[in-house]
């Protein structure tokens, strides 16, 4: 403690002892109070340098988002996202319609012995076509029309559901029968067979869904949303297309 500061805390300390023979106790009791206070802030006696400086230790929930394993696997997707946009999207999507297949083929239909074929057209399907596609589709999308007033998200939802989801079935259902190998006459006999019946059964998933999806979403991860969505829609696709 320097002199000028001992001085300062003894002439304090006589005034509030002074303040007990010629007040009422309590004011000598709030006079050693702020004493007290007076000497807490000052780092009780450390030097006059107005307390300890120094850096706290991390608590116990410091630094939890290093070590959280879901954390990291989440970053480092985002970079990946960030880094090879149209790769992570294609194997986005091929992971989406593999797990829809897959899903289809052991607890829908219990396919015996399961279909590896199948399995490959479906998911080779969502990396060749669907991630590419739905990149390039939504970058455009978002682009031409910026915002995300309720006009905007009606206009992105109606242009996905009438334009783009037609376009996406005939895509979908040509490229899977090309890969069975039976002609084109069965490519065209099978797309025109099932078309109508996925775009009105998309009609009553992705208009709510696609709502979300423009009003919330970044657009650079509107394809992880949507193949999370599809996942289910996907069973429902592996079914048409294989029945």
């Amino acid at each position: 403690m320097t002199p000028a500061l001992h001085r300062t805390r003894t002439s304090t300390a006589q005034m509030a002892i002074g303040a007990s023979s010629g007040a009422s106790p309590f004011r000598a009791l709030r006079a050693a109070v702020r004493l007290q206070e007076t000497e807490v802030a000052g780092g009780g006696g450390g030097g006059g340098d107005g307390g300890d400086t120094s850096e706290r230790p991390e608590g116990p929930d410091d630094g939890e988002d290093d070590t959280n394993p879901l954390v990291k696997v989440w970053k480092g997707y985002e970079q990946l996202l960030e880094e090879k946009p149209l790769l992570m999207k294609a194997l986005t999507s091929f992971t989406g319609f593999a797990i829809g297949d897959i899903l289809a083929q052991k607890f829908i239909q219990k396919t015996s012995p399961f279909d590896w074929l199948r399995l490959f057209r479906l998911a080779s399907f969502g990396f060749l076509v669907h991630g590419t596609s739905s990149h390039w589709f939504y970058g455009k999308l978002d682009g031409l029309i910026p915002g995300t007033t309720a006009a905007v998200v009606f206009t992105k939802v109606f242009i996905d559901q009438v334009l783009w989801n037609p376009i996406f079935g005939i895509m979908f259902f040509s490229y899977v029968a090309l890969l069975e190998v039976k002609g084109l006459d069965y490519v065209i006999d099978k797309t025109k067979t099932e078309l109508l019946t996925q775009v009105t059964g998309s009609w009553k998933v992705w208009p709510i869904a696609h709502a979300i999806n423009f009003r919330f979403i970044p657009s650079s991860q509107r394809v992880l949303y949507i193949n999370t969505i599809q996942i289910g829609y996907n069973c429902f696709l592996s079914l048409i297309s294989n029945r």
